[in-house]
């Protein structure tokens, strides 16, 4: 995936778009907040980079919604996050010759806007870190391995997922997570043998909390979750290296206004 798209409406409505000046350069794929005077660049009295939360729930400004096209004669492609691009200026012959960066918003309503984002491993494009079992657990509740780069995420938002062995295409709440082992409440059905595969991302089904990185157009599933968006979870797929990702909605607080 490029970067964060529109998924539909889970109230079968049509998408609002709207055409919005930026503070900054933008991508398309990046999720973006309005900008009240603190953009980064300037203030365009349009939207700007979502930026990380401040504290759990809240953020410096709300969630707007994701950047779906660029209309501005600046615009140019980025291999990197693969997609469109355009930026902020001060300098009146660029104004004059391109205009100002213009984005296509499509707006993020609360419980309703469907939007479908990749999964990587803190940096865009980065794929989450498999892990191998190094001891056995024959009751099914603890994945035991040696790679220690998985961070200890925060209370019970991080989901196992077994790749390999005989709970293979198995999801659970990881609900005692750390960085070399994690814990379940709920069971796995079969026993976990040494040398199966799982991975785990800081995001779970239903009541979520997500992170997103700097740079807006993923959502980081290798963070402790300290901080974060509250969202929806409504698909969460972990199956296929590199191609993770999960479907949600925004919780009203996190397009509310300022707190």
């Amino acid at each position: 995936m490029a970067g964060f798209e529109c998924a539909g409406s889970l109230a079968n409505s049509a998408p609002i778009k709207l055409i919005m000046p930026v503070s900054e350069t933008m991508y398309v794929g990046q999720m973006a907040q309005w900008d009240a005077g603190n953009g980064a660049v300037g203030t365009s009295g349009g939207v700007q980079i979502l930026d990380a939360a401040t504290e759990l729930w809240e953020d410096d400004e709300p969630v707007a919604g994701v950047v779906a096209g660029v209309y501005s004669g600046d615009r140019v492609y980025d291999a990197t996050y693969k997609g469109d691009k355009c930026t902020y200026s001060v300098t009146q012959s660029v104004i004059a010759d391109t205009g100002p960066g213009r984005v296509e918003l499509i707006l993020a309503i609360p419980h309703v806007t469907l939007f479908k984002g990749p999964i990587y491993d803190t940096t865009f494009g980065t794929a989450l870190t498999e892990l191998v079992v190094t001891s056995a657990s024959t009751n099914g509740t603890t994945v035991t391995h040696a790679n220690q780069t998985v961070v200890d995420h925060a209370d019970d938002f991080s989901t196992i997922y077994c790749r390999s062995g005989a709970n293979r295409g198995q999801y659970r709440a990881n609900t005692t997570p750390g960085t070399n082992a994690q814990v379940t409440t709920e069971v796995f059905p079969y026993g976990i043998a040494v040398g199966d595969v799982f991975v785990v991302a800081s995001v779970k089904i239903g009541l979520s909390c997500i992170d997103i990185p700097a740079t807006a157009n993923c959502i980081d599933g290798d963070n402790n979750i300290d901080t974060g968006y509250g969202v929806i979870i409504h698909e969460l797929n972990l199956e296929e290296s590199g191609k993770e990702y999960a479907a949600f909605s925004f919780t009203a607080a996190s397009v509310g206004t300022e707190s």
